[in-house]
């Protein structure tokens, strides 16, 4: 039979093993804690990610728009549209000063009831193209008349300066992205005719280099 006793000092057994326990219970949390930051971490670097391709997707969304507003306003026949605070005409160009300080905060409902839907002809209303494929709303666009230089002796071409903003959104309309333009836009006439009253030619083939027609400057506003 043994004894818990040596010869020399008591046997703890029972102190012993209640540290082993311990111990044990101290691991086991920190490998808990550990899992659970790996979990946290994995979810916060799969949110950024997401919202990384929704800003992406959205901003993309704009550039699409932007660039088919451009193209729009430089193929645009006829005599020059006609700046206006109200749409008339059939085309809402705005006119300078007329727009808010920041429409790129401006809600949807705004873009809406002061621009267009990109790849839809503001004037027959004709969808000449499907933009924005998989967002959650239509790429808006919006046009405003900032500068104009007019015909004189030396010119016969008015020369118009135009700035352009266009919104994406993406999937889920969490990302939104707003880009702006200047575009110029000379407007050449007949030197056969008055050029005050003559039916311009809406054209940049052919202009010198320093002729000012297409895209000046652009930046995102969000």
């Amino acid at each position: 039979m043994s004894s818990c006793r040596s010869a020399t000092r008591p046997c703890r057994l029972g102190s012993q093993t209640g540290m082993v326990l311990l111990f044990c219970l101290l691991i086991l949390t920190a490998l808990t804690l550990l899992g659970l930051s790996a979990a946290a971490d994995t979810r916060l670097q799969n949110q950024l990610t997401t919202n990384l391709q929704e800003q992406e997707h959205a901003n993309q969304s704009a550039q699409a728009a932007l660039s088919w507003a451009e193209h729009w306003l430089l193929e645009l026949p006829g005599p020059p549209p006609a700046s206006c605070t109200g749409p008339c005409g059939g085309l809402y160009v705005h006119a300078a000063g007329n727009l808010p300080p920041h429409p790129e905060y401006e809600e949807l409902a705004w873009w809406q009831t002061h621009g267009y839907e990109a790849g839809i002809d503001p004037l027959s209303k004709d969808r000449l193209a499907t933009l924005a494929s998989g967002s959650i709303h239509p790429a808006m666009w919006v046009i405003e008349l900032v500068h104009e230089v007019p015909p004189d002796d030396g010119s016969l071409h008015l020369q118009s300066w135009y700035r352009l903003l266009a919104r994406g959104t993406g999937r889920t309309g969490r990302g939104i992205s707003v880009i702006e333009s200047i575009v110029v836009r000379p407007w050449i006439y007949d030197d056969s005719v008055d050029p005050t009253s003559a039916d311009p030619i809406s054209v940049c083939d052919g202009f010198e280099a320093d002729t000012g027609c297409g895209r000046v400057s652009w930046r995102e506003l969000r």
